[in-house]
């Protein structure tokens, strides 16, 4: 058994939920996919949330006490959708697409092979890792995709599997998890996501620190 717990805990979160409709559209141009509307890559502002709380936590600094979203000021909000735009740089958006529609033991072996190495690695060194979560299979509206903040691991040899602990900016007072059955006669589902969202497939997403705004 491995287990790794980063120092990320329950105050570094918001405590709001991520529950904005954005009214306003960002476009962004890709290769073969042409001009698409970043509102229709995920809903709300989970990944910026999730880079924002990163950010206060490698300040040392607690994040503003909000406990709604109506309640954030412009100054907090207009830095959550810079960071969510940071955190959908056109690698990832692609990266995004193109899980949708590989098949899913392709899936499992690049989470396996990449995703989870690379997780481990940062987790280890006690940095919390921002992950993408593919939801929707095939080609179609990718709006239920999600990004969530892993802040620690547990490994049971025995059983090949992994659980990833979350912050989910879409469940900031829950401690929810991810498992991921590595075996290679495990059955489907492979990924599961305690709060009982769908899940298909799990990535670490780049993330670069940026100083948090003082509110």
């Amino acid at each position: 058994m491995e287990k790794i717990l980063s120092s990320f805990a329950f105050q570094h979160r918001f405590r709001f939920v991520n529950s904005f409709q954005l009214q306003f559209p960002v476009f962004m141009n890709l290769p073969y996919a042409g001009r698409i509307n970043l509102n229709e890559i995920t809903f709300g502002l989970c990944g910026g949330m999730c880079f924002a709380a990163l950010d206060y936590f490698h300040a040392n600094q607690t994040p503003p006490p909000f406990q709604t979203p109506q309640e954030i000021n412009p100054k907090l909000f207009g830095f959550l959708c810079d960071r969510q735009l940071d955190s959908l740089k056109v690698f990832t958006v692609l990266k995004f697409m193109e899980w949708m529609i590989i098949d899913e033991k392709q899936t499992a072996t690049r989470v396996k092979r990449y995703e989870i190495p690379k997780l481990r690695r940062l987790l280890q060194k006690g940095e919390p890792a921002v992950l993408g979560l593919v939801r929707v299979r095939g080609v179609q509206s990718p709006t239920q995709n999600h990004q969530v903040l892993a802040v620690g691991y547990e490994i049971d040899s025995a059983l090949e599997q992994i659980s990833i602990y979350l912050y989910d900016p879409n469940h900031p007072h829950l401690n929810p998890f991810i498992r991921f059955f590595m075996g290679k006669n495990a059955a489907a589902p492979l990924f599961i996501q305690s709060t009982g969202e769908p899940l298909f497939g799990i990535f670490v997403i780049p993330y670069r620190y940026q100083k948090p705004p003082q509110i």
